[in-house]
């Protein structure tokens, strides 16, 4: 009896002895590669930790790439918004020029009815001259037919003009506005693309979390891996 305590004290002492040191070692490993504390999940083994370092050193330069194309596709956004109000500043001038001709032919639409009871009033003249004040009449005529003439010159002038302005405009605004929705097109699936990888960015950052981050490991390891 008095040999088996002696066999139990030992094992008590022995597993008090081991318990200790264990103790302190966990405690002393609450770092982790997430920099949160304190550590979850089981020590990470020397290999695990350095496949981990290998995983963050490659998550570091994935994020420089990821936010070098952040910026590269909000200046592609802006570019694109800038060109949008371009195109629609081009867009309202084009409407007000479409206004001016709408209210240069109800003009030539006066005009044509003009032409057309001078026409008619010169026909009644010839056919049937008043018998008083004919003189006058073919004196208003004359005059009225001068200045039908000139307005008319006037009229085709202005209507050459329009056809020359508003031809090269209506092409221009038309390659102007396909240009900027293609331009709008490729920046939504740039866009849609980076959004993709930086979901996938974030899913692998949180598995490299709950198998590496987060969890324990021991500092002489770390430093050991790295002077190798």
């Amino acid at each position: 009896m008095k040999g088996g305590w002696v066999v139990g004290a030992g094992f008590a002492v022995l597993v008090l002895s081991l318990a200790v040191p264990l103790t302190a070692q966990a405690q002393a490993a609450t770092k982790t590669l997430n920099g949160d504390a304190p550590a979850k999940g089981a020590m990470m083994s020397r290999d695990e930790l350095r496949s981990c370092l290998k995983e963050q050193q490659v998550q570091t330069v994935r994020v420089a790439e990821l936010e070098k194309r952040r910026a590269e596709i909000e200046a592609e956004t802006d570019a694109v918004r800038q060109q949008k109000d371009t195109v629609q500043a081009e867009r309202d001038a084009y409407a007000a020029k479409v206004a001016q001709v709408q209210a240069f032919k109800e003009r030539v639409k006066a005009h044509g009815e003009r032409v057309a009871l001078y026409n008619q009033r010169t026909k009644d003249f010839k056919e049937s001259p008043p018998v008083t004040n004919a003189e006058r009449e073919r004196g208003q005529l004359e005059a009225e037919g001068d200045a039908l003439a000139k307005a008319d010159v006037a009229i085709k002038a202005e209507a050459a003009q329009w056809t020359g302005t508003m031809e090269p405009a209506r092409t221009a605004l038309t390659e102007h506005t396909q240009s900027q929705q293609a331009a709008a097109a490729v920046a939504i699936e740039h866009n849609r693309v980076f959004n993709e990888e930086a979901k996938g960015y974030d899913e692998q950052l949180a598995a490299w979390k709950l198998r590496c981050g987060n969890r324990p490991y021991r500092e002489a390891d770390e430093k050991a891996i790295r002077g190798e």
